[in-house]
């Protein structure tokens, strides 16, 4: 069998480029390859891409090939991404394609499996830009109705599928991504990653887009609440990751609230790589992540499998994922978000519990699992 894999949207290992979808297709790809001693297959990329991330992919395998598609400067997308990239799809005399990032490109007629992860800008449009109109009103529901098969992230997912779009249970499969996290760093690293952050004593942290739909000020709020009531704790929250739409507001709330409290307790370190994020993760007092909705989370299961307690909403996919290796509260009430993060500061035997729970419960997530489970809808 000829497999065609759309790697357009990949995690970057040199720019260290991409968020949750990136890395998925990223670790998908790699492990297909890998474990697949049978098919041929054929990756498409954007021509930027890194050596380093092809190199990744393809471990020397004899049976890839690696095909490009150039970047230009068009206004009108539509010729690149759809157009040009079925053009060369429909070359490769593929027996089928794995469009792993929730939409078909418009002219390919092929047999296809779709990947859908996230339908939250359906539910909340006033958390995304407008511009996204073309995507959402069409691209998507027109993708949905051409593919062969359509894989959901979550049983989350394949229930807004059925809600939103009506896609019957039969024409969907769930399937959990995998999670991999580096957890050994030695002592001066993580000295390193400290002092590059300012960071001393303990902290909650939370790993994520800056943007209205990782819920930031109650979250913010929540934790300015807990240190009015526990006036002698040095603990501080750290927020780590890229600026989305309409942060602008959340960081005045940063700063607004920093005023108010004794010392600045809370602290943004912008982006941060790989490793700096595994050592920020491993270290941590508690993850706190009361996202209001996510397809998946990553960021939950890679801090309980570094063995750091979770506070998260119970929404969406995030009860589902967490079951009950994590501290699980209504996202939208600040109360309820201080109490968690009072019982994580305080409580040590939940704490321990918790990461006893959570590092036996990422052995369910595995990225072999992921594919071989692909590889069983090929067949």
């Amino acid at each position: 069998m000829r497999i065609g894999i759309d790697c357009r949207k990949i995690y970057d290992v040199h720019a260290n480029n991409g968020a949750g979808v990136e890395r998925f297709v990223y670790h998908l790809v790699r492990t297909m390859v890998a474990l697949d001693q049978k098919n041929d297959y054929v990756l498409f990329f954007y021509s930027d891409i890194s050596p380093e991330t092809i190199h990744k992919v393809r471990a020397h395998s004899s049976r890839v090939k690696i095909v490009k598609l150039f970047k230009t400067k068009s206004k009108i997308p539509l010729i690149d991404n759809h157009f040009r990239f079925s053009q060369l799809l429909n070359k490769a005399n593929l027996d089928v394609a794995i469009f792993p990032a929730n939409v078909i490109p418009l002219f390919y007629r092929g047999k296809s499996i779709l990947v859908v992860h996230d339908l939250s800008i359906y539910l909340h449009p006033e958390w995304f830009p407008e511009r996204q109109w073309f995507a959402t009103k069409f691209l998507v529901p027109r993708s949905l109705k051409q593919a062969t098969k359509i894989v959901a992230v979550s049983e989350s997912t394949k229930r807004d599928l059925n809600k939103l779009f009506g896609v019957s249970a039969e024409r969907v499969e769930v399937i959990y991504p995998g999670i991999v996290v580096k957890s050994k760093y030695i002592d001066e690293e993580i000295e390193t990653v400290r002092k590059k952050f300012n960071i001393t004593g303990e902290y909650f942290l939370f790993l994520g887009t800056i943007e209205p739909r990782k819920n930031i000020l109650k979250l913010i709020q929540a934790f300015s609440n807990y240190l009015f009531e526990n006036e002698k704790s040095k603990i501080t929250l750290v927020l780590a990751g890229m600026k989305g739409w309409k942060f602008q507001p959340i960081f005045q709330f940063l700063t607004d609230s920093n005023k108010r409290l004794p010392a600045s307790q809370i602290k943004y370190v912008g982006k941060v790589s790989n490793r700096e994020r595994n050592i920020l993760l491993k270290n941590c007092r508690a993850f706190v992540f009361p996202s209001r909705y996510e397809g998946f989370g990553f960021p939950v299961l890679e801090a309980m499998a570094l063995g750091v307690p979770v506070l998260t909403g119970n929404n969406s996919s995030l009860g589902e994922v967490v079951g009950d290796a994590g501290l699980l509260v209504d996202a939208e009430d600040i109360s309820e978000l201080r109490r968690g993060m009072t019982r994580l500061a305080t409580d040590q035997s939940l704490r321990v519990e918790l990461v006893k729970r959570g590092l036996e419960r990422v052995k369910i997530f595995t990225w072999e699992k992921t594919a071989r489970k692909f590889l069983e809808i090929l067949k």
